[in-house]
């Protein structure tokens, strides 16, 4: 009878660490069909671009929602040669914020409502 080995455990859990974000049963792919549109070297400059808007003078809350994030992340991509929308890039915030909750990252998607309720600030 073979024992299970702790050491693979591990591996396993430490391969699911090192991508960004979990693994997903639909990867969305362009129009022209070349790619995927958030393959995971776009992912990392995407999260990147989040850090950065959070640390930014554009980080700013109206109603809830941040209003000049989405094309903050829409420059900082083109800048680094790649080309999403805003609309691709709202998309995308949704699709993390469903994956992120209850994760460390969060707080990157969140509005600024769900911070305050994550953090008990509402009542």
């Amino acid at each position: 009878m073979d024992h299970p080995n702790p050491l693979d455990s591990a591996k396993r859990k430490t391969a699911r660490k090192s991508i960004i974000t979990p693994q997903r049963k639909h990867h969305k792919m362009l129009k022209d069909g070349t790619s995927e549109v958030w393959p995971e070297d776009v992912e990392k400059i995407f999260i990147q671009g989040l850090r950065e808007y959070w640390e930014s003078p554009w980080a700013t809350f109206s109603r809830g929602r941040s209003r000049w994030r989405n094309q903050f992340l829409v420059d900082y991509l083109q800048k680094a040669g790649v080309e999403r929308s805003r609309k691709q890039v709202a998309s995308h915030i949704q699709v993390l914020r469903n994956m992120w909750k209850g994760e460390p990252e969060f707080h990157l998607v969140a509005g600024g409502e769900e911070l305050f309720q994550e953090n008990g600030l509402l009542s």
